[in-house]
């Protein structure tokens, strides 16, 4: 069985790569697992200076896998999925992240993109979006609040809203994305940011990423908020309607309750 996480260091750099290409490298509980794994290695490991995130050249992720979702929640209608937390999603890695996104990146995939990584290299490809609203799944992780801390208010609320996605060159022109370049350029151009912060001290690029994380991150009481919100959503009956509708491949039948 093919690892979900492909994990490879190169030099100073740690290449993390998402490696469910048939599912559209959709989170699953296997794939969290081998996140947490390595980001746990990259943090010990005082040889890696810097970390390359991608999922490939065709898609980063289409986010969480709405199969295993589905499943889960006819046993558990309201709990959170196992390891399906901020710091899977790579909050507390200490060390420069370059997220390489080719392709889309939906939903917790864009929550990846968004908390764990500080430069991002898209390909002219590549769309963001938060497409839950569309299944009816609540936003969780104070997705929201951390939204409004990278994107303007009209931009929030066409991503939550509507299920709106966002092209490479409008992110780049948000300030969300670093480059925009053709997809046989995603790896190289990923790979020289890497080089470039190699060259430095990594105690110094390690503090300077704390600090801009700090000031920029979003507060605890709209973290808060937010997730108050989504647990009222998780005790819906829009909630079981909306991931089972997209596995049984019809439209939702939507109740309001």
């Amino acid at each position: 069985m093919e690892r979900a996480v492909l994990f490879e260091k190169k030099g100073n750099t740690a290449v993390v790569t998402l490696n469910r290409p048939e599912q559209k490298n959709a989170i699953d509980s296997a794939m969290r697992k081998e996140l947490l794994k390595a980001w746990d290695y990259i943090e010990e490991d005082k040889g890696i200076y810097s970390v390359i995130l991608t999922g490939g050249e065709k898609v980063f992720s289409a986010g969480q896998d709405l199969f295993e979702l589905s499943e889960f929640r006819k046993k558990e209608p309201v709990a959170e999925l196992p390891l399906n937390n901020l710091e899977t999603f790579g909050l507390h890695v200490k060390k420069p992240v370059i997220a390489a996104v080719g392709g889309p990146c939906l939903g917790a995939g864009f929550l990846l993109a968004m908390i764990c990584s500080d430069v991002r290299v898209a390909t002219d490809t590549a769309l963001f979006g938060m497409p839950e609203v569309k299944v009816g799944v609540p936003p969780s992780f104070g997705i929201p609040a951390i939204l409004a801390r990278h994107f303007p208010p009209a931009i929030v609320a066409d991503l939550l809203l509507f299920g709106r996605r966002i092209t490479a060159l409008d992110a780049f022109r948000l300030g969300f994305v670093n480059n925009v370049v053709p997809v046989e350029e995603m790896l190289s151009t990923a790979e020289r940011y890497a080089g470039e912060i190699n060259e430095m001290s990594p105690l110094i690029t390690g503090n300077i990423k704390e600090v801009v994380r700090k000031v920029t991150e979003a507060d605890p009481l709209s973290i808060a908020y937010s997730n108050a919100m989504c647990a009222l959503g998780r005790r819906s009956e829009d909630y079981i309607e909306g991931p089972l509708a997209f596995r049984e491949k019809r439209k939702p039948v939507w109740k309001g309750q």
